[in-house]
């Protein structure tokens, strides 16, 4: 069994896979099609984003009842800070097989905890026995544990980064740290000498306070439409409504952006990217869209149709910050519309996602996909909050 992606709607990739699935070869983010060609009888559910978000905080909420340095890694993983609670690995054991029961007696799921002396490695003993067991990597043997590891298991090596490592023969946790620093550096750039101090346990970065968020690097928003667009209107139409989604979650999270990225991905999963530097940083839909249609109408070589498109804002500032006026700036206007999108902001908070929206969205969300819901969650582009 797996969690999957509207097929319909070409979002058909798996977002998550039971035991027999792993075993049976299933991976997260691969296609449908491809998960069905090595289990044709695959059974696939769909999400519900909104259970997930609603048991991610009940447990948020219980664990903060051990400690105070409680620190979210996406939705269904945590990091808890017990130092100077618990005396030792017995006692955080004892503390892990209590958690685990407490979940499955109050919420009727199963998690899986790691323990350890730093982030990095109890995240990789979360990972190390699913669905329902306690891992332990203590400072006397994580090594003979850790290093045969494959090294795509150690937090931050993704799938390019394993297949970079993999070409000068690095393929375990122990190769890797085993590298000499000043050449991982040069070969992976700034990520390389962190992924090295990983592997060999030398991750420092504190727990966060609960409650605590940081300042993401970027806000984004994609889609990938029900048939390619072939022409310029539909791009446009979507980039007003992608532009409409990042401008409402940039003012939720009170930032402002100071450069535009767009990215186009054409039937042949060919992938272009283009990015602008903005006067001056903005949290305004109309800023953001005027950016992302200039970005692909003055490059873009139109020759395939257009499979799926996004829009990014990054260097990103608080939108509290003050702001350095340009000379042809017209303060009435631009105050004008930041009191009328906080009104649709908090009308739509009240009544439901996109009670109001611009005409261009509207007609952009029936145009790209025809399979969409109620007024109150009528389209789900991906969101991306780095």
């Amino acid at each position: 069994m797996a969690v999957a992606g509207d097929e319909k709607a070409r979002h058909g990739i798996i977002l998550a896979k039971n035991e027999p699935a792993k075993k049976n070869g299933i991976k997260t983010a691969e296609a449908i099609w491809q998960a069905k060609a090595k289990c044709p009888d695959l059974i696939l559910v769909d999400a519900h984003h909104e259970k997930y978000e609603f048991y991610s905080k009940k447990l948020r909420e219980m664990y903060s009842e051990y400690t105070d340095r409680v620190e979210p890694f996406g939705l269904d993983e945590c990091w808890l800070d017990m130092s100077g609670i618990i005396d030792g690995y017995d006692e955080a054991e004892e503390l892990a097989l209590e958690i685990r029961e407490r979940v499955k007696q109050d919420f009727k799921l199963t998690c899986s905890v790691g323990i350890s002396f730093n982030k990095v490695f109890a995240k990789l003993g979360s990972d190390y026995k699913k669905p329902d067991a306690t891992t332990v990597f203590a400072e006397s043997d994580w090594k003979d544990k850790i290093w045969p590891l494959p090294v795509s298991d150690l937090l931050f090596v993704g799938k390019h980064t394993a297949e970079r490592l993999a070409k000068i023969n690095v393929k375990s946790i122990g190769d890797l740290a085993c590298t000499d620093r000043e050449f991982i550096s040069r070969y992976l750039g700034k990520a390389g000498a962190y992924l090295w101090e990983y592997a060999n346990g030398m991750d420092d970065s504190p727990v966060a306070e609960s409650g605590y968020k940081r300042i993401p690097k970027s806000v984004g928003n994609s889609t990938t439409t029900a048939e390619d667009m072939t022409s310029v209107r539909d791009i446009e139409r979507t980039y007003h409504m992608l532009s409409e989604r990042v401008a409402e979650r940039l003012r939720k999270h009170k930032l402002k952006g100071s450069v535009v990225q767009i990215t186009v991905r054409d039937r042949d999963l060919g992938i272009y990217e283009k990015q602008k530097i903005l006067f001056k940083a903005t949290d305004d839909a109309k800023d953001i869209y005027a950016a992302a249609k200039e970005l692909f109408n003055g490059s873009y070589d139109w020759n395939k149709g257009v499979r799926s498109i996004g829009v990014r804002c990054t260097k990103l500032v608080r939108s509290d910050s003050g702001e350095q006026l340009s000379l042809f700036t017209e303060v009435n206007r631009s105050e004008r519309d930041s009191r009328l999108n906080k009104a649709i902001d908090e009308i739509n908070r009240r009544y439901g996602t996109s009670v109001i929206k611009s005409a261009a969205e509207a007609e952009t969300v029936s145009r790209i996909n025809p399979h969409a819901g109620t007024v109150d969650d009528p389209f789900h582009p991906e969101d991306s909050l780095e």
